[in-house]
C-alpha cells in the first residue's frame, strides 16, 4: 500500500485560510486607529506640569472691570546656602576696627536707603519654577479705587521709614548716624539668622548660624519668634511688598500664615503661648496697615476675633493660655495688636477693650502711676508696659496719672540692660513729648549702640544680663533693641502720636 503524505499542521492551514487573513488584518487596523485616537485625545487635554503656587500679597491689577490678585498657597523656600549673595541680608558684617564705626553701611541719615532687590526666579524646594496664579477677589471700578486707596494711605502713613525721610526722622527726634548704622547692622543679623522655611527660632536652630553665636533662647514656639524678628524690618520701612529686606519679610509672613490654626473661635496663632499669637497678630495687622494689602485683612480679622475670645471675661486680662487669668506683659501684646489691627481698618469688638481697661484697674496702684505683672505693685518693668497700655486705651496726654507714672520712672535715666523696660519707656517718653526725653534718649542710644556686638558671627546682635528675658535669649534682645532704636520713626499705627490720642 503507498505510505500517505504527512498532515499539514493545523496552524499553517489556519495561516493560509482568506477568512483568518482577512480578520487579521481588520484587527490591526483597528487597533492602529484606536491608538492614533487615543494619541489626539491625549494631546487635547494635556496640561502644563503642576508647578509651585506663589504667594505675592498687594500685588493687583485691574483686568476690565475686575480687580485681579496674585495669591499663592505657598512661597517658595531658598536654601540657606542659596540666599548668601542673593540679598543684602545673607552679607557678612565687615569686621571691624576698635576705633573705627560698628559696620560699614549707608546710613539713611547721609544717603537714602539702597533700594528693593530685584525679584529673583521662584524655586520651590525641588528645584521647579514656581507658578503665579490670578483669583478674582474683587470687580468693578469701586473695588480696585478702594485697594488703590488702602495702598495709597498706608504708604503715606508710613513714609518716615523709607529714604531720606527716615534719617531725617531719626535727626529730629534723637536719632545719630552711629544708631542707624546699629539698627542697619542689626537687621544684618536678624536675616543671616533666618531658617531655610522662614522661620525664626529662639535657640537659633535651622539657621547657618550653627553655634557660632552664644546665648540662645530657650522659648519654644516659632510663631513668636518669627514675629518678633519681623517687627524691625516692619520698623525700618521693609514690607512683603518692597524694601532692602521684602524677600525676607515675605518668607517670614508667609511662614506665619502657615501657621495658623482655624478654630471655631478664630485663627489661632499659639504654639502654646498667647504671646505668639499676639505678636503674630501685631505683625500681620501692621503689615496690613502698612500696605493697604486686603490679602492680609482675612487673617487679621481671624486673628482678633481669636484674641477677642481668648481673653479672661472676669478679669479682663491675657495670658499663656485662652481664658487664663491675665498678666500684664501678655496683656501688653494683645493690646498693641488690637490697636494697630483697629487702625488698620479691622473692627475691633469694644467690649474686648472695655475689658483690657479692667484689667489695668486691677494691677494698678498709686492712683494709676505704678502697675504690677498680676497684681498691684510698683515694679518699674510692668510700670512701663501698664503705663503705655494706658496711652493705647484712652488715657490722654494731660492724664495727671499718667506723666507722674513716667516722670517716676524717668528719673533713673534708662536701665543698663533691662531692654523691656527701656523699650516701653521710650515709646511712653516720646510720645509723650515728655521733658526728659533729649536726656534720656541720648543715654539710651548710646548705650544701646555701645553695647552691640562688633565682632564674628554675633556682629549686629544684643545680649543682655536681664533674668526676665533671658529665655528670649540673643534673638529677642536683638529684635528689642533695634526696635527701641527705631522709635524716632517707626511709625507703626500702635506707636504714633495720632494713635495715642485716638482711642479705640
Amino acid at each position: 500500500m503507498p505510505s500517505e503524505s504527512p498532515q499539514t499542521p493545523w496552524i499553517e492551514r489556519a495561516v493560509a485560510s482568506p477568512a483568518v487573513r482577512a480578520g487579521y488584518l481588520s484587527l490591526v487596523a483597528h487597533v492602529v486607529v484606536c491608538i492614533i485616537l487615543a494619541i489626539l485625545a491625549l494631546e487635547a487635554r494635556r496640561s502644563p506640569p503642576p508647578a509651585p503656587l506663589e504667594l505675592r500679597f498687594g500685588e493687583a491689577e485691574a483686568a476690565g472691570d475686575e480687580q485681579l490678585a496674585e495669591v499663592a498657597l505657598g512661597e517658595p523656600i531658598e536654601e540657606p546656602e542659596a540666599l548668601a549673595g542673593s540679598s543684602p541680608a545673607a552679607e557678612a558684617v565687615p569686621l571691624p576696627a576698635e576705633d573705627v564705626p560698628l559696620v560699614a553701611v549707608q546710613s539713611p541719615i547721609d544717603a537714602p536707603l539702597p533700594p528693593a532687590e530685584e525679584p529673583s526666579p521662584r524655586l520651590d524646594p525641588a528645584g521647579l519654577p514656581a507658578r503665579a496664579v490670578s483669583v478674582r477677589v474683587g470687580g468693578g471700578a469701586t473695588a480696585a479705587a478702594q485697594s488703590a486707596s488702602a495702598v495709597a494711605s498706608g504708604t503715606a502713613a508710613f513714609s518716615p521709614r523709607r529714604g531720606g525721610a527716615r534719617g531725617t526722622a531719626a535727626l529730629a527726634r534723637g536719632g545719630s548716624a552711629a544708631s542707624e548704622a546699629a539698627v542697619e547692622a542689626g537687621l544684618a543679623w536678624l536675616a543671616r539668622h533666618q531658617a531655610g522655611d522662614g522661620s525664626w527660632q529662639f535657640d537659633l536652630s535651622g539657621c547657618r548660624c550653627d553655634g557660632a553665636c552664644r546665648d540662645p533662647g530657650t522659648l519654644t514656639g516659632s510663631t513668636a519668634s518669627t514675629a518678633i524678628a519681623l517687627l524691625p524690618f516692619l520698623g525700618a520701612g521693609s514690607t512683603h511688598v518692597d524694601g532692602p529686606y521684602h524677600e525676607t519679610v515675605s518668607r517670614g509672613i508667609y511662614y506665619l500664615l502657615s501657621r495658623m490654626q482655624p478654630t471655631p473661635r478664630g485663627g489661632d496663632f499659639c504654639e502654646g503661648t498667647m504671646y505668639g499669637h499676639g505678636v503674630t497678630t501685631l505683625v500681620l495687622a501692621e503689615a496690613l496697615g502698612m500696605t493697604g494689602d486686603e490679602m492680609l485683612a482675612p487673617s487679621v480679622r481671624d486673628a482678633v476675633r481669636f484674641t477677642a475670645t481668648a481673653q479672661d471675661l472676669h478679669g479682663g486680662g491675657w495670658r499663656y493660655l485662652p481664658g487664663q487669668a491675665g498678666d500684664i506683659t501678655v496683656t501688653a501684646w494683645q493690646i498693641a495688636a488690637l490697636k494697630s489691627a483697629m487702625l488698620a481698618g479691622v473692627e475691633v469688638p469694644s467690649p474686648t477693650i472695655d475689658g483690657a481697661r479692667r484689667f489695668l484697674d486691677r494691677v494698678q496702684t498709686q492712683g494709676g502711676a505704678a502697675y504690677g505683672y498680676r497684681t498691684p505693685a510698683a515694679k518699674p518693668c510692668t510700670s512701663a508696659v501698664g503705663l503705655l497700655c494706658r496711652m493705647y486705651t484712652g488715657w490722654g496726654s494731660g492724664h495727671e496719672a499718667l506723666h507722674r507714672g513716667v516722670t517716676n520712672l524717668a528719673k533713673p535715666g534708662p536701665h543698663p540692660t533691662n531692654i523691656y523696660q527701656n523699650f516701653y519707656l521710650a515709646q511712653a517718653l516720646l510720645q509723650l513729648d515728655h521733658p526728659v526725653w533729649p536726656r534720656w534718649n541720648a543715654k539710651n542710644r548710646d548705650q544701646l549702640v555701645a553695647s552691640q556686638a562688633r565682632f564674628g558671627h554675633e556682629a549686629g546682635s544684643w545680649f543682655f544680663a536681664d533674668h526676665d528675658t533671658a529665655p528670649g535669649g540673643r534673638l529677642a534682645h536683638t529684635a528689642l533693641a533695634v526696635l527701641t532704636l527705631e522709635v524716632y520713626y517707626r511709625l507703626l499705627p500702635i506707636y504714633r502720636e495720632e494713635a495715642v490720642d485716638r482711642d479705640f
